[in-house]
């Protein structure tokens, strides 16, 4: 991980108006807020906000750090899309499959042990 930056937590607080419905009540609900914790990434030299998904927050710190570090291995993501792409047309074996296993193994392939586990990385490479 870069030691430059990092995940910084904070509050949003979301202010829900009353409902009232004179046709259904028992659709009416009292104003509430809710509390959601999200992160923005910050520098560790200055303090300045990098990035904070423009203006919305992450949900998960450890998806960031898994998204840049797969854009620093991009050897090894090509790898990864490379056998998904062969998986699913056929081209290789019918026990093959794209799962925490087979990334393990590309890891050992590249000497790369980052600090996440292999279906941690698998999740968030298949949402990108």
């Amino acid at each position: 991980m870069n030691n430059t930056h990092k995940a910084v937590q904070y509050v949003v607080i979301t202010h829900h108006d009353e409902i009232f419905n004179t046709e259904e009540p028992w659709d009416n609900m009292h104003a509430y807020e809710s509390r959601e914790i999200r992160y923005r990434i910050v520098s560790t030299e200055t303090g300045e906000i990098l990035d904070d998904a423009q203006g919305y927050g992450y949900k998960s710190a450890q998806k960031k750090q898994i998204e840049n570090w797969m854009k620093e291995h991009r050897a090894f993501t090509d790898t990864l899309d490379y056998y998904a792409f062969e998986i699913a047309k056929g081209a290789m074996a019918p026990e093959d499959k794209v799962n925490a296993k087979l990334v393990e193994e590309l890891l050992a392939k590249f000497e790369l042990s980052p600090d996440f586990t292999a279906n941690e990385l698998l999740t968030v490479w298949k949402k990108n």
